[in-house]
């Protein structure tokens, strides 16, 4: 499809003649994300906000709850819910800054720890079965490619992530 797409758009000598391939290959990558995330990450029980959000805090611990919003591009509402019910499961706690008592600080407990430990192991096998999958020597071209098209997601929806 790629190849086709190439000799398309040097055909017409526009990306006007691609819009379509673009659009059905970018809806199969959501699809296959949205599998991905329906097999990969709800076993664990958690929706796929949770999932990601315990990732988050997993890197960035004693983050407000504005930062968190920011960084999962969440408004705080949201994200105040999401994190409410990772709280009364026992996976994040909250606290108060020491200085500014206003301030409240969300990280994880251990259990959340250890499940965003369990998620991050379970992602990383996904991936490795992914680059597994592509051919040798490709692997870098395909990230370029990647980081092609999220910029270019970046460039036409400034609002986003």
């Amino acid at each position: 499809m790629v190849k086709d797409i190439k000799a398309k758009e040097q055909s017409c000598g526009s990306t006007e003649c691609c819009i379509e391939e673009v659009g059905v290959m970018v809806r199969r990558l959501v699809r296959v994300m949205q599998i991905f995330e329906r097999d990969e990450l709800r076993p664990f029980g958690f929706t796929t906000s949770q999932c990601y959000t315990l990732l988050e805090l997993k890197k960035t611990s004693g983050l407000t709850m504005n930062e968190l919003s920011e960084k999962m591009n969440l408004n705080t509402s949201t994200m105040t819910r999401i994190i409410n019910n990772l709280v009364r499961d026992g996976y994040v706690q909250r606290s108060r800054e020491e200085g500014d008592r206003r301030i409240v600080l969300v990280g994880l407990t251990e259990s959340g720890i250890m499940a965003a430990g369990q998620l991050e192991l379970s992602i990383m096998d996904y991936y490795r079965k992914i680059l597994i999958n592509l051919p040798e020597g490709q692997i870098e071209d395909v990230l370029k490619a990647v980081a092609l098209l999220i910029e270019a997601f970046d460039k036409a929806n400034p609002n986003c992530c």
